[in-house]
């Protein structure tokens, strides 16, 4: 297998002047598909104020190659929100993913859109399949390549299930408090809460919030640890 990552600025999407329009913005492309011609994609857009979203989607629909955009829900806490796109592109605009696909090139974490540049990083079987992807790709604008090297699997996959093993080691209550600090963004950076507002929905006190928290982060610290060691990419 061979691990891929790039950038590319896409002529004519909507990630291309994505933040010229909204310059502190930041987009991440949750999935994208095609159904009887016409790409459905799903993008979440976080450090947007609430007074801003609906600007935000009303430009989205105002794209070219767009035909509508919907608002899914918005988190004024966090400033996150969840859009839904339907679009017609033509062979000129297609979108990255179904370039990336038609390649067996498969992302591993959602892309995301900074600066008129998407930032992709994908798996692909082999180095053909990767070369013929980003001669499709250098036909939708600008790839640059970050990163391509083959990873090693058997120690990631290993160190994945000593983390999922952590997670499931868990009580409930830490569990129950660890995914509500993630949801109200006390792992965001900066904090978009404190241990003060997460025991506003325990009864227990902050203190109690805190060793929930405190017990959990050392578990899958502890088994997130070994794969720190695993060699930088290059």
């Amino acid at each position: 297998m061979i691990e891929y990552s790039f950038r590319i600025k896409h002529e004519g999407c909507w990630t291309n002047s994505f933040n010229d329009a909204f310059p502190n913005a930041r987009a991440s492309i949750i999935y994208s598909y095609l159904v009887h011609g016409t790409s459905v994609t799903m993008i979440e857009v976080t450090q947007v104020e609430e007074g801003e979203i609906d600007d935000l989607v009303d430009w989205l629909e105002d794209h070219p190659v767009m035909n509508t955009s919907r608002l899914v829900s918005f988190t004024s806490a966090t400033n996150r929100g969840v859009v839904c796109l339907e679009g017609d592109y033509d062979t000129e605009t297609e979108p990255v993913l179904n370039v990336l696909l038609g390649n067996s090139c498969f992302p591993t974490i959602p892309a995301t859109v900074a600066d008129g540049w998407e930032h992709w990083d994908v798996l692909a079987p082999t180095h053909e399949q990767v070369s013929r992807a980003h001669e499709e790709l250098q036909q939708l604008g600008t790839v640059q390549i970050d990163s391509l090297h083959s990873p090693e699997f058997e120690g990631m996959f290993m160190g994945l299930l000593e983390v999922k093993k952590a997670i499931q080691n868990l009580s409930a209550r830490q569990l129950e408090v660890l995914s509500l600090a993630i949801e109200e963004g006390y792992y965001d950076s900066p904090r978009s809460c404190k241990l003060k507002d997460l025991a506003e929905h325990d009864p227990t006190g902050v203190s109690t919030v805190g060793e929930h928290l405190r017990l959990s982060e050392a578990k899958i610290l502890k088994a997130i640890g070994p794969m720190l060691d695993q060699p930088a990419k290059d």
